[in-house]
């Protein structure tokens, strides 16, 4: 398909002259390209930068697809990006049943998240140029997967601003919802349709790997548990006690279920709470638990909101690192982008030593392979975890 506008750079050192694949609307000369069209981009000396999808109405109006002055947004362009996914998480997820086949803009897909959770395939779409394109990924995934069914996840605010309907609905094949994965041992269900995302948090299953062998013997706590996941993880590979907590009641009964089904709710506690609540109340009682795990969501979706998200992030970690015994492990972690790592660290220093107590930092961790990172796209890597060991 040839673009059907062109869109020209204003002066400065953007970002896409490095290799970003997003262009904001502060960067561009005005245009008059159709909303969710495919455009050329250049320079103001001429040069092509190459193809992308439009979209006025977005802060980032400009997603890089194509490169180069000969490059092209094409069905056959899009069937090799994801021919080219599907093989790298044969590499990097190979054994699991449960992964993002697609990662957006990493994957050269941009506005797409495809996440496999057994016969299921789950996207959600969140660009408005992506909607022409979508039965011929859609083939390509099915000729990979052969999934009961694809099922797509599109009730997000984001698609407000994309101009594109919020509903959930079966693209294709049949509806398999709870579906049971299976992550280091544990057996979880996964409500594809209610869930939170696309159902599960499939970016922290390395992590919730190492917190498995960090756990046998210990007394946990899991705050922000969603479905039990990490808390489970703990369980299964030898914790003594586990309990978590989450605000979500229809989260807690999933976390319980999961409990049963994996023959651990003898160990393992779930309680429907506001968890700064719980982490207030049992802090005070004093040091409690070996291992914590701190995996809340996001508290900053803009820059503007950081200063009051860092609050956040500090009374969460402070709370959880007085109820660590000397000697034992916090798990802590962020998935907001625009708070970077260094400043992650900064907090959970300024947390220590308002609680007064040593830390140490002996792992620092991130999303899993099938999450790659662009390193022309710093927003990309949006997940930080810290293992902390803490003292006295």
């Amino acid at each position: 398909m040839m673009p059907i506008g062109t869109v020209v750079l204003k002066a400065g050192p953007h970002r896409v002259l490095k290799g970003s694949p997003w262009v904001y609307r502060t960067e561009l000369e005005p245009a008059d390209a159709e909303p969710g069209s495919v455009v050329q981009v250049k320079t103001r000396e001429g040069r092509i930068l190459g193809q992308g999808f439009y979209n006025p109405r977005s802060m980032i109006t400009v997603r890089m697809v194509a490169w180069g002055p000969h490059g092209e947004v094409t069905p056959e362009l899009f069937q090799r990006r994801v021919d080219e996914a599907v093989k790298l998480r044969q590499e990097v997820a190979a054994g699991r049943d449960a992964f993002r086949v697609i990662h957006s803009e990493a994957d050269g897909v941009p506005g797409l998240i495809v996440d496999k959770y057994g016969p299921m395939l789950v996207v959600q779409v969140t660009s408005l140029g992506l909607v022409p394109y979508l039965e011929s990924v859609m083939d390509t995934l099915s000729a990979a997967y052969h999934p009961e069914g694809i099922f797509e996840h599109g009730d997000l605010s984001v698609r407000d601003r994309e101009g594109l309907p919020r509903e959930n609905r079966l693209l294709r094949g049949d509806l398999v919802s709870p579906v049971e994965i299976h992550e280091h041992g544990v057996r979880l269900e996964v409500d594809v349709v209610g869930g939170q995302k696309t159902g599960h948090f499939l970016d922290q299953y390395e992590n919730r790997g190492r917190v498995g062998a960090l756990a046998a013997g210990r007394r946990v706590f899991d705050a922000f548990s969603h479905t039990g996941a990490f808390g489970l993880a703990a369980a299964l590979h030898g914790a003594e006690s586990v309990v978590g907590i989450d605000i979500d009641p229809a989260a807690v009964r999933r976390a319980q279920e999961n409990a049963r089904i994996n023959q651990v709710d003898e160990r393992v506690q779930f309680v429907a709470e506001n968890a700064f609540d719980w982490l207030r109340r049992e802090s005070d009682r004093g040091p409690q638990y070996d291992l914590g795990i701190l995996d809340p969501p996001a508290f900053t979706k803009s820059k503007e909101s950081v200063p009051q998200a860092i609050k956040g992030y500090k009374e969460i970690n402070l709370r959880g690192i007085k109820l660590v015994r000397p000697g034992g492990f916090l798990v802590t972690s962020s998935c907001s982008y625009h708070l970077s790592e260094s400043d992650f660290i900064g907090v959970v220093q300024a947390a220590a030593h308002d609680a007064r107590r040593a830390v140490r930092i002996v792992e620092i961790r991130g999303q899993g392979p099938d999450h790659p990172i662009l390193p022309a796209l710093p927003e990309s890597r949006y997940l930080k975890c810290l293992i902390l060991a803490v003292g006295s």
